[in-house]
């Protein structure tokens, strides 16, 4: 059986040898070059997402660093409210719904009541949304200023926006309420006194 076969004329090798180089170079458009260019332009997209999102923290912390400041000040300068008398819950809550008639909207969840000693403290949470940070740090340096002792535990807020400083904002608030048993009268509602409880506890050597 004889085989048959013959030598690549010039024009062949050369058809052969373009047409190596094509394969080769769709190989490597395919398999290299798009696939590179693909994650770049994913981790390029995903940096800038991350970026965005860092000067967002950035400027959030340091709107928060600023309203924990004023907060600061307000406790060290002593220009807290005076302790009302037990129970000053409807007057303390007449001057929330006062002072909060400049939100959009809020909510106030009170906690129980704690007694301990002459000392009564009522906790409660707010939430409310304001036309945008100044606003929103003028209520709350309202509330910590206004006629009833109030102090300020904890203190949230996220933007409604991308702009924390002019986009309206939405704010938490844990805070609690002073008020004294001198001139106060007791209720169905005054807790049991946790002073004289752990006290009691103590003289049975507990």
């Amino acid at each position: 059986m004889k085989i048959m076969s013959r030598d690549f004329t010039t024009r062949e090798k050369i058809m052969l040898l373009v047409l190596t180089l094509i394969l080769l170079a769709a190989g490597y458009y395919a398999v290299i070059d798009q696939p590179i260019r693909t994650a770049i332009n994913e981790a390029k997209s995903q940096q800038d997402e991350l970026n965005t999102e860092l000067m967002l923290l950035q400027t959030k912390a340091a709107s928060l660093s600023r309203m924990q400041s004023e907060l600061d000040s307000i406790e060290q300068s002593g220009s807290l409210g005076k302790m009302g008398s037990y129970n000053n819950s409807k007057a303390e809550l007449d001057e929330l719904n006062q002072l909060l008639q400049d939100a959009n909207t809020y909510d106030i969840s009170f906690s129980d009541v704690t007694r301990d000693g002459d000392l009564i403290r009522r906790s409660f949470s707010l939430t409310f949304s304001a036309a945008d940070y100044d606003k929103a740090a003028d209520l709350v340096n309202r509330l910590c200023t206004g006629e009833w002792r109030c102090i300020v535990s904890d203190l949230r807020y996220v933007a409604a926006g991308d702009n924390l400083n002019t986009g309206s904002v939405n704010v938490g608030v844990t805070a609690t309420f002073y008020e004294t048993m001198q001139g106060g009268k007791a209720d169905s509602g005054l807790p049991a006194d946790t002073s004289a409880a752990a006290g009691a506890a103590s003289d049975n050597g507990y």
